[in-house]
């Protein structure tokens, strides 16, 4: 429950960081674009400034000052109605042609304003000599009674820094959200590393408890076990022999409490053990041979084949899964032999167990990993937790699982032709 409540935890906070990352993405994004509108009205102001004072200068009969302007300005003209120059100098054309932004279907003394990359330049073109309302009187006239002293503005201006700034823009625009997925997976992949380390802890203060319990069976449970082995032999001498049925059900249920206990040493103790080089094909056979029911094997490896195991510890695990799949098919009237099958690939070696018992009730779930959770009225809850504790040590993998039609398969799937690592066991995670 610990552990489903720990990775729920991480399953929310990685969406929280996908929805921060798309928020602040978002947000980085407008801002970067109403930095650009800005930057855009600023430059449109500053040519409308300049273009006003220019037009001052030229209406008062002072005469352009080429030199002072040189720096800022390229071109600048004055035209008529018609497009002909009346002043210019720089870039101003000597025709020019009223943009489509003036024309007749234009706002009321909107200038038009654009933007030049390859010259990195700003022009402005605008009617001169009219206010509000002027425009709208001049497109209903007659063209014979048209006014002839409306003029025509042009101002060219260099923006080098606005052409900087925006290259600046457009970089930031994709490079911020490279930083923040970089910071936010930096976050989540620290706070990952967090969760495991919270799962080792929460894993070993287990296993802690698991040792104090284990610590007070052996002092408090064994001694009185032995105790009552003793009255039982005794008792067992001097009661008739309609007694005796007594007697044996005490002797069961003693062996079982004895065993639980034992279960629990195993768990506790060093999973990795002594791996040694064990022939597969030979030990499963030799494993079959200590039980009176039929348990088909099939082998579709070489005999030969290897995996780097302790003997007693993998004896263990086969035990626990092959117990497990016959007492499962007890209260089945001539169920079909248990059945095991070896297979192998370049890297690893494959051991599944079958059978057609009643299956893993659908609760269970990834429970039956967890120590001293059964099912069965007998059980102690351990076997599996120590199965899966010493086959994780080894660098394998256990999984146990409902087979179609019915049944259950136990599969152990363990390196193939190497020592074990020692890969730390994730316990019953």
């Amino acid at each position: 429950m610990r552990f489903r409540r720990l990775f729920k935890e991480e399953l929310l906070f990685f969406i929280f960081l996908l929805a921060l990352f798309l928020t602040i993405t978002v947000l980085v994004l407008v801002l970067l674009s109403g930095r650009s509108r800005r930057e855009n009205l600023l430059l449109e102001y500053e040519a409308q400034r300049i273009a006003a004072a220019l037009m001052e200068a030229t209406r008062d009969g002072f005469d352009l000052d080429i030199e002072s302007l040189e720096q800022r300005v390229v071109g600048f003209g004055i035209y008529t109605s018609q497009g002909a120059a009346l002043q210019r100098f720089g870039s101003a054309p000597p025709f020019l042609p009223v943009p489509s932004g003036l024309g007749e279907r234009a706002p009321v003394q909107a200038p038009v304003v654009r933007f030049h990359e390859e010259r990195k330049t700003l022009t402005l073109i605008r009617w001169i000599g009219m206010f509000p309302g002027m425009m709208e009187m001049h497109r209903r006239m007659p063209r014979a009674m048209r006014p002839e002293n409306l003029q025509l503005l042009f101002l060219e201006l260099t923006v080098e820094d606005y052409w900087s700034a925006r290259r600046t823009v457009k970089s930031a625009r994709f490079l911020a959200p490279l930083l923040i997925l970089f910071v936010l997976g930096l976050v989540g992949f620290l706070y990952h590393k967090n969760s495991l380390y919270r799962r080792k802890l929460a894993s070993q203060q287990q296993l802690a408890q698991l040792g104090e319990a284990s610590r007070t069976l052996s002092h408090e449970i064994k001694n009185p076990l032995s105790a009552i082995r003793i009255q039982t032999g005794i008792l067992r001498k001097t009661l008739p022999e309609t007694n005796r049925d007594d007697l044996r059900i005490i002797d069961e249920e003693v062996s079982r409490l004895s065993l639980l206990t034992d279960r629990i040493g195993d768990f506790l103790k060093d999973p990795l053990g002594q791996p040694e080089p064990i022939k597969l094909d030979s030990f499963v056979r030799e494993m079959i041979l200590r039980w009176n029911r039929p348990i088909a094997y099939t082998n579709e490896v070489d005999p030969d084949v290897e995996i780097h195991f302790d003997r007693q510890r993998l004896r263990s695990v086969l035990e626990n899964l092959l117990n497990n799949a016959l007492e499962s098919q007890q209260s089945t009237s001539e169920a079909p032999p248990v059945l095991i099958i070896v297979s192998a690939s370049k890297s690893r070696v494959d051991i599944a167990v079958f059978d057609q018992g009643e299956g893993i009730p659908e609760a269970a779930g990834e429970k039956i990993f967890d120590p001293f959770y059964t099912s069965k009225i007998n059980g102690s809850g351990v076997g599996l937790s120590i199965c899966k504790r010493f086959v994780e040590a080894a660098g394998g993998d256990l999984t146990v699982q409902n087979r179609k039609g019915g049944g259950t398969e136990a599969r152990i799937v363990l390196p193939r032709g190497h020592p074990a690592r020692g890969r730390p066991s994730r316990g019953h995670q």
